[in-house]
């Protein structure tokens, strides 16, 4: 595991932001979280590759932007673009994984339905 002292700065000043440092902080274990959750879904998405389960994409997605979201009101994003680059993009392999779902149940729900 990372060490979320390094990682995750107890406060982060800004001069531009109003917002109180305090009110900031990220904690340990929003940091243990936050890489729980983007390892669970990487993990999702390779598993569905290999067409297993698309409920752990889904599950997984719900946290990751949950987390990231608090991370984002914490400011962290502003001073770990790299991270935030990776989490954009993890999220939208998962979004277009979960949109290609849809797609092609639709296209089965086409073929199911009888012709007139």
């Amino acid at each position: 595991m990372t060490n979320s002292a390094a990682r995750f700065p107890a406060s982060l000043p800004d001069s531009t932001d109003s917002t109180p440092a305090h009110s900031r902080a990220v904690s340990a274990i929003d940091e243990q979280a936050f890489i729980a959750a983007s390892e669970r879904l990487a993990l999702a998405l390779d598993r569905a590759a290999t067409g297993r389960s698309d409920v752990d994409i889904a599950e997984a997605r719900m946290r990751l932007r949950e987390l990231a979201v608090k991370l984002r009101d914490a400011g962290y994003w502003r001073t770990d673009k790299h991270g935030l680059r990776a989490t954009v993009s993890l999220l939208w392999q998962a979004d277009r994984h979960v949109s290609e779902l849809a797609l092609r149940q639709d296209k089965r729900s086409e073929g199911e339905k009888p012709q007139d």
